[in-house]
């Protein structure tokens, strides 16, 4: 038993890898988002530490505008604050938000091609 809880864990992990690295670095016809004018992947591309998660900012524009614009389009994400929370990392930045977009929500490469055709027109 315990062999196949291993076996799914590595499969899940594999799956969500293979997401992340696709809204990362794209997808087909689709730039990933680390290769977008004016986005800022916080915590950068190459992040050995980053678990199906991605930080971003984006140039000109508010990260409530980016969150309500991409809500708009049935695309969820989360707006982190300077605050508390996240403050300690925004802050030195020079961020007073940022949009944070968790692969949780995203469980299929066309939900990840969504998200970044959508982000592509967003920041035109």
């Amino acid at each position: 038993m315990r062999g196949r809880i291993v076996t799914a864990g590595q499969a899940i992990h594999g799956h969500e890898e293979a997401l992340a690295q696709a809204m990362i670095f794209g997808t087909g016809n689709l730039p990933g988002l680390a290769d977008m004018p004016g986005v800022t992947l916080i915590g950068g591309p190459d992040n050995p530490a980053r678990e199906g998660l991605a930080c971003i900012a984006v140039e000109g524009h508010a990260a409530a505008d980016i969150v309500t614009a991409l809500r708009a389009r049935g695309i969820r994400t989360h707006l982190r604050k300077a605050d508390h929370y996240s403050g300690n990392i925004l802050t030195p930045l020079g961020l007073d938000g940022a949009v944070r977009i968790s692969l949780c929500h995203y469980n299929s490469l066309a939900e990840v091609r969504s998200l970044l055709a959508a982000m592509q027109e967003i920041t035109k």
